[in-house]
């Protein structure tokens, strides 16, 4: 199989018809029919249906064409990748949730990048969980994470280095009215619109008790969203529809802006600790120059 029989079917079906695939391919029309044969020969399977008169692709086709267009990005992001690793040497994976990606990493990149420009490094962003997962397995250099304040994930890993960036606080908060004040009143109201976190997730299992549960037993609660994504929760309390916890860092030109009100004093909120977490591996000169600006100071949180 080549390579170019998927481009070709993919030319196809942006083209709509084999003349004007053929031409953007620059090969005759009989030879590009030819190849579209050779990779449905190749597959075991018709992609095209010829019955039609227009173009149309067969039910495989239709199946497995979002499948083919992801495996062929993948295939030429990895020939980048190996490319650039023989060009300049490989770097060092970075993998952290989306919440700091948005907060916290962008200072800590520029911190990397004017102290050590040459250092190349990709970032990986994606669920907490997910981080944690990649990064057992191997698949990241550095871990970059929320955790509970005084509650570190690798405590039973002693080949697991980890060092503490700073805390930061988990504030309820609200959109404020024209005056600036919220725009619930936690005083006279007794029914409040709350946006959750799902009940897996990390921090809505960090809120579970005693925060949500202190305000379900003082008020009458309707969840208006559960959602893991923190983002998400920013926006919808921005636009007015419920009260939502959300880390400082995340929300402190919001705060500063007036756009949303903390609700702390009323409501608390846990203290969470950023940490980046690194396992010796042979070979990471890379991740060691990182680590080393880790431990020298970067950016507080």
């Amino acid at each position: 199989m080549k390579i170019e029989w998927i481009e070709d079917f993919l030319a196809l079906i942006e083209a709509g018809t084999f003349s004007q695939a053929a031409e953007l391919r620059h090969v005759t029309q009989p030879a590009f029919s030819r190849r579209i044969r050779q990779l449905e020969e190749w597959l075991g399977v018709e992609l095209i249906d010829r019955t039609s008169a227009r173009l149309s692709l067969t039910a495989h086709a239709q199946a497995y064409e979002a499948p083919l267009r992801d495996w062929l990005a993948r295939l030429y992001a990895m020939r980048s990748r190996i490319r650039a690793d023989a060009l300049h040497g490989p770097r060092a994976i970075l993998t952290t949730q989306h919440t700091l990606t948005v907060s916290y990493l962008p200072r800590l990149l520029r911190y990397f990048r004017l102290r050590a420009p040459e250092a190349r490094l990709q970032v990986r962003s994606s669920d907490r969980s997910d981080c944690i997962r990649d990064f057992q397995r191997g698949e990241a250099d550095l871990l970059l994470c929320s955790e509970l304040e005084g509650s570190p994930i690798f405590t039973d890993r002693a080949d697991i280095e980890r060092v503490p960036l700073g805390a930061e606080q988990l504030i309820p908060v609200c959109a404020a009215n024209r005056l600036g004040h919220p725009v619930f009143d936690l005083e006279s109201e007794t029914r409040l619109p709350l946006i959750g976190y799902e009940a897996g997730s990390f921090l809505g299992s960090v809120l579970a008790t005693p925060y949500q549960l202190n305000l379900q037993r003082r008020y009458d609660i309707e969840i208006v969203c559960e959602t893991a994504f923190t983002i998400g929760i920013r926006e919808l309390s921005l636009a007015g529809l419920g009260i939502g916890w959300l880390p400082h860092g995340l929300i402190e030109q919001d705060l500063e802006a007036g756009k949303l009100v903390s609700l702390v004093e009323l409501l608390g909120g846990p203290k969470l600790v950023v940490a980046c977490y690194r396992q010796p591996s042979e070979g990471a000169s890379t991740a060691n120059r990182l680590w080393q600006l880790l431990n020298h100071r970067p950016p507080t949180v």
